[in-house]
């Protein structure tokens, strides 16, 4: 019952968690692994708290402010009798986190900025390879704290967080960032998140170009009445669709589901192989003696050919996507 008679004491009775503020400016991708589903970047982070036990006398160092490296702040705390301050881990690294300028700046207040450049390499489990290689990607770097919300609580430091003018990666387009605050198993966890696509102009040259030049060219052959010439030519259109289809496989991991170019790829290989059964069958017509019966299912093949890539790409996508 409170009766408002409580004897006095020097402990402190209810402190409420310190807010630390957050912010990550991110100045260079190192590298995107899509098999590894991984990717590497060089970040500036920051981190912004006021601890009144962190305070100190401006008179005893004729000083506003001090700063330290880590060692040396750690020092500073156990020579103050604390044991704890806004600790965080990497939640999503892989392997090694260089680290440079740690440098930790406390105000005579107790107002405290932590700040440090690091390079790491950071699981990205969210990608989505469904679309490739239309696709958007998202990429996160989360931040957790150690010690659980009793003690911190996590949020935007505004205006800081952004990304670097050269961030040296070749093959993505960054079309948006932003940042969130969540709980994560009782602990504050910030978030600075980025959205990236693909540059097409590989894929569209070097992959759609050329598919699209052998499916036409492949085409032009029905005006051919050598039955012969077209196996061969099916035959080999056929070899240079496996060989795209290596090509675009040793860049992504082995996904438990088809891609949109996959889906272009295996209905080329569907109809590339129906157009080579068709022609064998006409052939041997042909030296059966039942050659106008050929040229009469033939001529209709130069119009069911070009509609029976689209047949089959909506066969495919139905039935194994």
């Amino acid at each position: 019952m409170l009766t408002g008679q409580a004897t006095p004491t020097n402990q402190t009775v209810f402190e409420g968690p310190i807010e630390v503020k957050i912010g990550m400016k991110m100045e260079q991708i190192s590298n995107v692994d899509q098999k590894a589903e991984n990717f590497g970047a060089v970040v500036d982070f920051r981190m912004e708290w006021t601890d009144p036990a962190l305070a100190f006398n401006p008179d005893d160092c004729q000083c506003l402010f001090q700063s330290f490296r880590i060692a040396e702040f750690d020092k500073y705390m156990a020579d103050k009798g604390l044991t704890q301050w806004p600790a965080a881990t990497l939640f999503n690294q892989q392997g090694r986190r260089d680290s440079q300028n740690q440098v930790v700046v406390v105000q005579s207040t107790g107002e405290t900025s932590y700040v440090e450049r690091f390079t790491a390499t950071l699981q990205a489990p969210d990608f989505d390879f469904r679309q490739f290689p239309f696709d958007k990607q998202k990429f996160f770097i989360r931040l957790k704290s150690v010690f659980p919300e009793e003690f911190y609580v996590y949020s935007d430091l505004e205006g800081y967080s952004g990304l670097g003018e050269q961030l040296g990666e070749e093959e993505w387009i960054i079309t948006d960032f932003g940042t969130s605050v969540d709980t994560h198993d009782g602990s504050s966890r910030f978030s600075f998140g980025f959205e990236a696509e693909r540059h097409l102009t590989f894929y569209i040259f070097r992959i759609f170009v050329p598919v699209l030049a052998i499916i036409i060219v492949s085409w032009f052959t029905f005006f051919l009445k050598d039955y012969g010439k077209r196996v061969d030519v099916a035959s080999a259109n056929l070899l240079l669709f496996i060989a795209f289809n290596f090509t675009i496989s040793g860049d992504l991991p082995r996904l438990g589901y088809l891609t949109l170019m996959d889906t272009i790829l295996i209905s080329t290989f569907v109809v590339t192989a129906l157009v080579i059964v068709f022609n064998v069958y006409l052939k041997r017509m042909e030296t059966s003696g039942r050659e106008s019966f050929a040229l009469r299912i033939d001529k209709y093949m130069i119009w069911i050919y070009p509609l029976a890539y689209v047949a089959a790409f909506v066969f495919v996508t139905f039935f194994f996507t």
